[in-house]
């Protein structure tokens, strides 16, 4: 009962958090922000969120080393990789998008 109980609680909380239209952001490495734009979130229930991503390096982009990029094209992704960086924890140059991650 109890455990249904935060099931519920939790499912409620994440479809308040990625509803349509939402931007979410996030640092993934000290210099390194994730901005993720909701784009369809009907699947959320079962860890699913279409969505328009955008990774780059804060320091670049102020010190105008490289530019500010846009939003990729919506791709699904499973919310556990949603926050995943795969370069080196001090930041640095954001590698390509493989366009394979999304699934």
């Amino acid at each position: 009962m109890l455990t249904g109980l935060i099931t519920n609680w939790r499912l409620a909380l994440r479809r308040r958090r990625f509803r349509v239209g939402a931007t979410l952001t996030r640092f993934v490495a000290r210099d390194i922000r994730r901005d993720v734009e909701v784009v369809d979130a009907s699947e959320i229930d079962h860890g699913l969120v279409t969505a328009r991503i955008r990774t780059w390096n804060v320091l670049y982009a102020s010190k105008k080393i490289a530019p500010k990029p846009n939003f990729s094209e919506p791709q699904r992704i499973e919310l556990k990789e949603l926050w995943q960086w795969k370069g080196p924890t001090w930041g640095g140059p954001v590698p390509p998008i493989d366009s394979g991650s999304g699934k």
